[in-house]
């Protein structure tokens, strides 16, 4: 994570000092948005998206002729609900559950996101800007919290889960680092205002090892081959220089 961050600086130190003696444009500044796992354009979409998948960060650019690099870094939130099945006996797993249980579980994980693009200015006007990009990104989980569903079944009946019956806390062990490719397109307005939708292929599957965890004493997981980050990412920022 130190040699993300240093190169980072580098590039925007670099961008600083030919900025200063011109030929090489330098811009930095804010950005917001949302993740979504698809692209829907309808008002109750968005802002169902905006607020589950809340994305913010800052953005640097160095910009020589018609291709720049493009270095981010992004706060946002992910969400990932697994199917499990209780193995062991009973006094020895997470609820006191009898074997064969099956219920939900729900990750909750604040992720920090160093994508770094390098893109080109297809259309370069005053007034609009069309830019096309390709880069890698690393997702560094920062906190995560599990939530359970408030009911198990067995054997085809349902039963209430009793949640302040746990013989012990434990959490997921999850990858703190994660790798992607992001690919996308970006508009800029005015030279000021920045709008991007990339797309981020998930390299790294986040839960692989899920099953060998502290959970995985408990838990069988099902469904964690499904777990790379395979999502858009729409945001709208603004260039400060």
């Amino acid at each position: 994570m130190k040699k993300t961050f240093l190169l980072i600086a580098a590039l925007l130190m670099l961008g600083s000092a030919a900025f200063a003696g011109g030929g090489i444009d330098l811009a930095i500044g804010p950005k917001i948005g949302y993740q979504t796992a698809k692209l829907l354009y309808d008002k109750a979409n968005i802002k169902s998206d905006f607020s589950n998948h809340f994305t913010a960060g800052v953005f640097g650019r160095v910009t020589v002729g018609r291709v720049y690099v493009q270095p981010e870094v992004l706060y946002f939130k992910t969400t990932n609900v697994f199917d499990a099945s209780v193995v062991g006996v009973e006094s020895d797993n997470l609820f006191n559950l009898p074997t064969g249980a099956h219920l939900n579980l729900t990750l909750n994980q604040m992720n920090l996101q160093v994508p770094i693009m390098i893109g080109v200015n297809i259309i370069d006007l005053d007034i609009v800007t069309l830019r096309a990009q390709v880069g890698p990104t690393a997702n560094f989980t920062l906190k995560s919290q599990t939530l359970y569903d408030e009911t198990y079944s067995l054997e085809g009946q349902q039963f209430e889960l009793d949640q302040n019956n746990a013989t012990t806390d434990k959490n997921f062990d999850t990858k703190s680092i994660s790798w992607g490719v992001q690919a996308g397109l970006g508009v800029d307005i005015l030279k000021r205002i920045t709008l991007d939708i990339n797309y981020n292929f998930g390299l790294s599957k986040m839960f692989d090892k899920l099953n060998d965890t502290q959970l995985g004493e408990t838990f069988d997981f099902t469904n964690i081959d499904n777990t790379k980050q395979n999502l858009f990412m729409v945001t709208v920022g603004f260039k400060f220089l």
